[in-house]
């Protein structure tokens, strides 16, 4: 059976390279996408989120910030990401404190949704939810 080669990079280096994994589904804009082998090569921006696979006979979660997918005609799945972190890694409590509190703070925000502080606490909320999903 033919498998996907699954990079995972980030610009403090790469969390995975080049595993063979039989698919793996990544947070996009538009909703989960699902890679299988033979996939049609595609370029998309990532959301923060987390990254399902298997490794082996293990399930893997990896909490991952905002960035880009490319699925490549050889079925190589590169996912460059701002940040990225093992579920293994994650401080649940921390992350669900820091979540929370920036939830708050998006509630009580009163400017425009375009404005860069907004921008900003809303992919603060969503790492840390991120964090909490894959930790969960």
């Amino acid at each position: 059976m033919a498998d996907v080669k699954l990079d995972i990079l980030t610009p403090l280096g790469a969390v995975r390279e080049g595993i063979e994994v039989a698919g793996v589904e990544v947070p996009g804009i538009q909703g989960e996408l699902g890679l299988l082998p033979h996939h049609e090569s595609l370029v998309t921006a990532v959301t923060a989120g987390v990254i399902r696979f298997k490794e082996g006979n293990s399930s893997v979660r990896i909490a991952v910030g905002s960035g880009f997918l490319e699925v490549k005609e050889a079925g190589r799945v590169v996912i460059l990401v701002e940040r990225a972190v093992e579920s293994s890694d994650v401080d649940a409590a921390a992350a669900k404190s820091a979540r929370d509190e920036a939830r708050k703070e998006l509630d009580a925000y009163k400017g425009s949704v375009d404005a860069p502080e907004y921008r900003a606490l809303h992919d603060r909320w969503a790492w840390n939810d991120a964090q909490v999903r894959a930790a969960s």
